[in-house]
């Protein structure tokens, strides 16, 4: 506190420092104000009714009465007197369109008015904001470039008991911070003994000998609030927390940040019905944040909460790397499983090992339809606790699972109507499962024909295709099956040739222009395409034959 202003009667405490309860009436002083469009009362009597207010680790914080009363700082109350109680941990200038999303709890806003509103409405908005953000109060520069406060704001101000200060033109900003900060230093100092003891958290959690899953539990028990870290985009919870996140929240979460375009700010405010929660980011990226639900009737030091993201973003991360890790892993596996590369027994035992030793499984095709990266299926599938193995197929994803573990929902990918999945009958033979993602695929190609979200392979057929795997290679042998001989035999790519000419619309010079070849090479390999397949290019019949097996034998060698 500043050293020419007597100290005030703390809250409880007998003794009186000076005599802030004087009997004379307290004496009222009418002043018209540049910034205030209205003649108002203002208090004359320094620090009647107004203590300072104990924080929730015994320290004395500066209250915004006393900084009002502080003659240096030459700043006066333009509305909202009766917030005067407000505890003031902290000062800062701020300059941007929403102040209430970089400042928080506690800490008052410093501006030269470049982002305060002009007419009333705007201003009401603005003050709310602030309030609603449990700032202490709003400091304005004198005759710099803030509008004047309009009656209706000023009201507004009253109402919420939220002050609106004038500072002089001569007192600089960092003045009034520098009050501020060393007014509170004993807060300071047992705010920096809480900062010490989240880290310690963090260490004791990193020492243990297995994973605990309580850090969140323990890193909320050091800043009294419930701690969840939420995935930004869909809500999912990516570390555990003992206490289950209400749906309510978790909706009005993801609608919060639905609003906010480009990196997330420092801040965000989440609308409840006891007030709105805090919400801070974990990590560079902005694809997690950190949600805070008071504990008590208390507020949570937004130093200490930052402190407590930023750990939680180091566990999001080592989770993730090692997520990446198992995924990468469990790839190259699968991979082997398809390609029938790994021995039955050894197969077995890794199955086993990832959780995925109940038979029968199901392979899952996913197109890209279903616009979900490999770390977000995994994320819902590891929210699920189900075991799975995932890989690439071209542009899709394959996914085996255990056949017990697909709901109705497939993990609420059936509820996307853009989405499309195709879903392998059971498979209980490790040798199978190659035939199974064939089957999967297959079955993609039919939801994606018959614009169905999930369609089970041998329940329906794509339009104008074989029904089945078996149906779909026979087809392949009987029109392309002198091809692939011929090809195998010669090396000659007759195949590639003819999906080429077909992709190209029939063109010639496209076609040769793709293939890297001169024109009447693709015309001469066409040729040898009619003799040995016995159609004629000319015919429709015979291009659509031709087409139709090439996209059959596409699926069975991408499936």
């Amino acid at each position: 506190m500043h050293p020419s202003v007597c100290a005030p009667e703390l809250e409880g405490s007998s003794d009186q420092a000076c005599d802030l309860h004087h009997p004379e009436p307290i004496r009222w002083r009418y002043e018209q104000s540049a910034r205030v469009r209205t003649t108002r009362q203002v208090a004359s009597r320094p620090y009647e009714g107004r203590r300072l207010r104990i924080s929730d680790t015994g320290n004395v914080s500066l209250t915004v009465g006393q900084l009002v009363d502080i003659p240096s700082l030459r700043t006066r109350v333009l509305a909202g007197d009766s917030g005067s109680g407000r505890p003031v941990l902290w000062a800062h200038t701020c300059e941007l369109p929403d102040p209430w999303n970089w400042l928080g709890t506690g800490e008052l806003l410093l501006t030269d008015g470049y982002n305060f509103p002009v007419d009333g409405p705007s201003q009401i908005e603005y003050i709310t904001h602030l309030a609603h953000a449990n700032l202490s109060g709003v400091a304005l520069a004198e005759g710099l470039h803030a509008a004047p406060l309009t009656p209706e704001a000023a009201k507004a101000a009253d109402d919420l008991a939220f002050p609106v200060l004038e500072t002089a033109y001569a007192v600089p900003f960092v003045t009034v911070a520098r009050t501020v900060a060393e007014s509170n230093s004993e807060v300071a100092s047992g705010r920096l003994v809480r900062i010490l003891r989240v880290y310690d958290v963090l260490r004791r959690s990193s020492q243990a000998s297995t994973h605990q899953n309580d850090l969140l539990d323990a890193l909320g028990r050091e800043c009294g609030a419930d701690l969840h870290v939420l995935d930004v985009r869909q809500g999912r919870s990516l570390l555990a927390a003992s206490t289950p996140l209400e749906e309510e929240i978790r909706t009005s979460l993801v609608r919060a940040l639905e609003s906010h375009t480009g990196p997330l700010p420092a801040f965000v405010r989440v609308p409840h019905a006891s007030g709105s929660l805090l919400g801070l980011p974990v990590d560079t990226y902005g694809r997690a944040l950190l949600l805070a639900i008071p504990a008590a009737e208390t507020d949570v030091d937004l130093v200490v909460l930052q402190h407590v993201a930023t750990i939680a973003g180091l566990e999001v991360d080592r989770r993730a790397a090692a997520a990446l890790r198992r995924r990468e892993n469990g790839a190259r596996f699968f991979q082997r499983l398809l390609d029938s590369a790994v021995d039955v027994n050894t197969a077995a035992e890794r199955l086993s090992a990832l959780g995925l030793g109940d038979r029968p499984w199901r392979i899952l095709c996913l197109g890209t339809e279903c616009e979900i990266e490999p770390d977000d299926l995994q994320l819902r599938l590891g929210a699920r606790q189900i075991p799975h193995l995932i890989a690439r197929s071209g542009d899709n994803l394959i996914v085996l699972v255990a056949a017990s573990s697909i709901g109705a929902d497939v993990f609420g990918l059936a509820d996307t109507s853009e989405a499309r999945v195709g879903l392998s009958q059971p498979v209980q033979s490790i040798g199978r499962v190659g035939d199974a993602a064939r089957e999967a695929r297959w079955a993609l190609e039919t939801a994606r024909s018959t614009d169905q979200t999930v369609v089970l392979y041998g329940e329906e057929s794509p339009l104008f295709m074989p029904r089945t795997v078996a149906e779909g290679e026979a087809v392949v042998h009987a029109v392309l099956g002198p091809l692939v001989d011929y090809d195998q035999e010669t090396d000659s790519q007759l195949l590639r040739s003819l999906e080429v000419y077909f992709e190209s619309g029939r063109s010639w010079q496209a076609g040769a222009a793709r293939l890297g070849i001169h024109k009447q090479t693709l015309v001469y390999r066409m040729r040898r395409v009619e003799d040995l397949t016995g159609t004629r290019l000319a015919d429709m019949d015979d291009q659509t034959r031709l087409y139709l097996a090439l996209k059959t034998l596409r699926l069975l060698r991408t499936g």
